[in-house]
């Protein structure tokens, strides 16, 4: 009787071992990731270009993650660049691996600039959205008010 149940109980526990087993490896790929800046100036003026020193902190590092980055002009009239002059076009994303300039010397916190131009006499508002290829977003709101500042000359 013994033997029987100590068979039956290893019958039952190898098929359960074996149901619980699973040959498929679960790798995470899409890690959480935020965007911020660097201190930004609270006035621009007409024609004035400022620096924004992005900062893309990622919680984790999965090999074949790709990040775009995209923006809204929500208020005045601007455009944007990167640190080689190329043009962002509003409400597109641009990969960030094929902009020059960012820092991948750490992959969990990679920097960047964008160049703002401004080319109006009103306030600014600027939406930032970088997206990975899982779906996932990030926003940064930046804004600027247009004072009585004289534009810089370069």
């Amino acid at each position: 009787m013994v033997k029987t149940i100590a068979a039956g109980c290893t019958v039952l526990l190898t098929a359960l071992a074996l149901w619980a087993c699973n040959d498929k490896i679960d790798v995470k790929q899409a890690y959480p990731f935020r965007l911020t800046s660097w201190h930004l100036p609270e006035e621009i003026a007409e024609g004035e270009n400022v620096e924004i020193r992005l900062t893309l902190t990622r919680e984790g590092d999965f090999h074949d993650a790709e990040y775009y980055i995209g923006y809204i002009q929500m208020k005045g009239k601007g455009e944007v660049t990167d640190d080689e002059g190329t043009l962002l076009v509003n409400r597109e994303f641009h990969a960030l691996n094929d902009m020059v300039g960012v820092d991948r010397s750490d992959p969990l916190c990679q920097e960047f600039t964008l160049w703002y131009h401004n080319l109006s006499d009103k306030n600014v508002e600027i939406q930032f959205i970088v997206q990975d290829n899982f779906g996932q977003q990030a926003e940064l709101a930046v804004s600027f008010d247009v004072g009585r500042k004289e534009p810089q000359t370069e």
